[in-house]
């Protein structure tokens, strides 16, 4: 991987793809929450946040359907995009229907 959004790539890095990419591959959507505590975040909420920016990144850079867009907040709101995309149930249909692997 040599793209900007992999640059430094941690092993957290690869357990959040890992989660993101289970859930599409079950077409289901997760939580915020429920992923900070499966990816051991609970406590770094910042971090999550670059996390799934960098995971944007690097699916917009591939060609790749925009993982992180499965994410949703504590009540089900869709927030995996962007604040300048509203609700994109489009985008999550491309995730389900992607044919995801792992990065490592």
């Amino acid at each position: 991987m040599t793209s900007q959004a992999t640059a430094g790539t941690s092993p957290c890095d690869y357990q959040l793809w890992d989660i993101l990419v289970e859930s599409a591959k079950e077409r289901t959507t997760i939580r915020y929450s429920k992923l900070a505590r499966q990816a051991g975040l609970e406590q770094c909420q910042d971090e999550l946040r670059t996390l799934l920016q960098r995971i944007r990144m690097y699916c917009t850079e591939n060609n790749l359907p925009i993982l992180s867009a499965i994410v949703v907040d504590d009540v089900g709101k869709y927030t995996g995009l962007s604040s300048s995309l509203p609700d994109a149930p489009w985008e999550r249909a491309r995730v389900f229907d992607h044919a995801w692997t792992a990065l490592h």
